[in-house]
């Protein structure tokens, strides 16, 4: 079974996850899933999360 990949962040699409070859020792544990999309971080607001100097997150 395929679910959608989702950001968490900005809501944007990131792709598709084949849900039959997941496994404890395969599967990410900051995927998310619930119902037919996982929700993870895509590249660009991981990158913009990181913490630095000045940065403030609430």
């Amino acid at each position: 079974m395929k679910i959608l990949k989702v950001c968490h962040a900005c809501d944007r699409i990131i792709g598709e996850l084949e849900l039959d070859g997941l496994t404890s020792h395969t599967a990410d544990y900051a995927v998310n899933i619930t119902g037919n999309v996982a929700y993870v971080l895509c590249p660009s607001c991981l990158n913009e999360m990181e913490i630095k100097t000045g940065n403030v997150y609430h």
